[in-house]
């Protein structure tokens, strides 16, 4: 009794004294927006089924591997905001809440303590950079829909780099895009568009690194053409700019995957899965990183909640990934492939008939043609044609049916697809499932007994020093 008491003594003393020592000089951050655990290995399963990606996504076998909760203030099920602040700043505030505590009060983040250090800070992200989860790195405002507010404190904000889609604005404020873009400018930002970022590194200043496009989100990996900005492209330039100009002080780098959850949210298997697969080769240059940096660098994955209740399942004791080897877009670029496809001239409105439907399906999703579609999924698919079109596509339903009704078709498309391949969606929104959290390098063992999302941003300071 009296070894055991001394040696957990002694196991006390040396977590505090680890604790009191910084060891992280280089902090790298990711976040998976609504990666739960199936996610993960869901993906795995999926890439060794069709070659989509790596049979072993790289951050699921770090030395350490714990389940944390996600719980919010006022509700068992959190939201990104409420997740990204608890993330971000170790305060547990309620849903819809960004960088605030539950009276509103500002909450000072891990970016700020990083550099209120003397550290260089980073936030890159696949959609808008003013979206929930990176305004809970640098910003403060009741409601996370607050998207001008916090263009324009993000403006201000201690981030040396900033990466994402574009800025997100309300109609009823008069601004669009393009005016917090010059805004940045204004402030001293050097702004620059993708997909290259040639430049950014021997820049002096602030950077603002922007996708390039019109939309404030990247497109979905699945979706991806030649000349699309990736979120690797951020991460690289952010690890070039911030090497660069931070190499002696150190920097802390967050890098979130944000389209998981949309993934998550439209109940589309393949397009998530590979959101992960394309949120870890932004892991491989950060474990590159370290094998530069060894000894000083600490990379952390995980999760604000996971979106969609993902089974690994559905309904029989087998799994048949390969089945989702032919999806060849997301829901929403299927939907607009559908769109021209049958629609091409609104003037000239014909529906499709059935037999066109189940080629286009076929030719996207291999239904019928490479999946078995059963007699009650085939059922299902025709009776949402029949709501849309009437039968066999006989009666006209007006042009308002043009941008909602093909979703519809896709949607339950897909949903078949998935299940044939054994993945099941429970619903469509959050759910308040226990996520993971992956660590290696630098002070990586102080986080093993770590159970909320809560904690991981005040370890983090204690590592890194800040």
């Amino acid at each position: 009794m009296l070894k055991r008491t001394a040696l957990l003594l002694l196991t006390a003393f040396l977590t505090v004294s680890l604790l009191a020592q910084p060891q992280a000089k280089y902090v790298f951050y990711f976040i998976g927006d609504g990666m739960g655990v199936n996610q993960v290995i869901g993906t795995e399963q999926y890439n060794r089924a069709t070659g989509k990606g790596p049979a072993e996504i790289n951050f699921n076998h770090f030395p350490v591997r714990v389940f944390i909760t996600t719980v919010s203030d006022n509700s068992l099920v959190t939201d990104s905001a409420a997740a990204g602040t608890a993330l971000a700043t170790g305060v547990k505030t309620y849903n819809d809440a960004v960088g605030v505590d539950p009276d509103g009060k500002p909450v000072t983040s891990v970016t700020e303590w990083a550099h209120a250090a003397g550290r260089g800070t980073g936030i890159a992200t696949t959609v808008g950079v003013n979206h929930a989860t990176p305004a809970a790195f640098s910003a403060h405002t009741a409601r996370r829909g607050n998207y001008d507010d916090i263009a324009l404190q993000q403006i201000k904000a201690p981030v040396d780099f900033l990466a994402g889609g574009g800025f997100i604005t309300r109609r009823s404020s008069g601004h669009d895009a393009a005016f917090y873009e010059q805004e940045a400018v204004r402030a001293g930002i050097s702004l620059f568009r993708g997909p290259g970022f040639t430049g950014v590194s021997a820049t002096d200043g602030r950077v603002l690194c922007l996708s390039g496009t019109p939309q404030n989100d990247l497109p979905y990996a699945i979706d991806r053409k030649e000349g699309d900005t990736a979120l690797s492209d951020f991460v690289k330039a952010g690890i070039g700019y911030l090497e660069t100009h931070f190499c002696e002080e150190g920097f802390f780098f967050m890098i979130e995957g944000g389209k998981i959850d949309y993934g998550g949210h439209g109940n589309d298997a393949a397009a998530c899965f590979q959101e992960v697969t394309d949120m870890a080769e932004s892991v491989d240059l950060a474990l590159s990183f370290l094998e530069r940096h060894p000894g000083e660098t600490l990379i952390l994955v995980t999760a604000d909640h996971e979106t969609g209740g993902l089974m690994l399942g559905a309904g029989e004791y087998k799994m048949n990934p390969e089945r989702l080897a032919w999806q060849d877009g997301s829901a929403t670029v299927l939907t607009d492939l559908f769109r021209d496809a049958f629609f091409p001239d609104e003037k000239a409105y014909k529906a499709p008939t059935w037999e066109a439907v189940k080629a286009f399906f076929a030719q996207h999703l291999g239904l019928w043609e490479h999946v078995d579609v059963p007699a009650e999924a085939e059922a299902s698919l025709r009776e949402v044609y029949i709501q849309t079109f009437g039968e066999n596509g006989n009666r006209h339903l007006g042009k308002a049916n043009l941008y909602s009704v093909n979703a519809k078709l896709v949607d339950e498309a897909i949903r078949i697809v998935d299940n044939a391949a054994g993945f099941r969606f429970s619903f469509g929104s959050h759910s308040g499932s226990p996520v993971g959290l992956y660590v290696t390098g630098a002070g990586s063992e102080a986080f093993t007994a770590v159970k909320d999302n809560a904690e991981i941003a005040p370890l983090i300071a204690k590592v890194a020093g800040y």
